[in-house]
């Protein structure tokens, strides 16, 4: 049952990043795949956030043009560091998972980039990130990505704990077993 609610969600997520990014012009940095990535790697099972990972790249991929697999290997090694990092650190405060969106809206334009210049593929068709000549603006556009996908990380993440009920439960006891007795 968990597996069918995930892939809803990563389909959801896809429309309205679709849908959004069509008509509203600041949702364009806005990346609600990989807040789906974050949020399942956080429940500490590796597998489940690779796959959930490779799942959301695919279909950003496949959304958004460009080389297909690209975000889908990025999304996968994002999703796997913060799987082993839940495992090892407690991730379960609201500010740390906040900052664990930063970390990974960062990380993952920064593999998204670095793959397609790795590809030498110079120009991205419709894509949020155009190699432009300037770092700074480069790094612009990283920030605004990455403030964009913390701020909709509130409220996304309260809406999945709402989804993933049993989830968040069970988490919340692991980590105060593990750390609190």
């Amino acid at each position: 049952m968990q597996t069918v609610k995930i892939a809803l969600i990563i389909l959801v997520a896809l429309f309205l990043q679709l849908v959004l990014s069509k008509y509203i012009g600041v949702c364009r940095y806005l990346d609600l795949t990989l807040l789906v990535t974050v949020y399942i790697s956080l429940q500490r099972v590796p597998i489940k956030g690779m796959l959930t990972g490779l799942l959301a790249g695919l279909g950003d991929d496949a959304i958004r043009g460009g080389i297909l697999g690209v975000s889908g290997f990025s999304m996968t090694l994002i999703g796997y560091i913060i799987s082993v990092a839940s495992v090892k650190l407690s991730l379960e405060n609201r500010l740390a998972r906040l900052g664990v969106v930063a970390l990974a809206s960062i990380a993952n334009t920064l593999l998204f980039v670095g793959l397609y210049l790795v590809l030498e593929q110079n120009r991205i068709a419709g894509q949020i990130l155009p190699f432009t000549n300037s770092w700074a603006s480069l790094g612009r556009i990283i920030a605004y990505k990455a403030i964009a996908d913390t701020l909709v990380a509130m409220v996304a993440f309260v809406i999945l704990d709402r989804i993933f009920y049993e989830q968040a439960t069970a988490r919340r006891m692991a980590i105060k077993k593990r750390f609190y007795e």
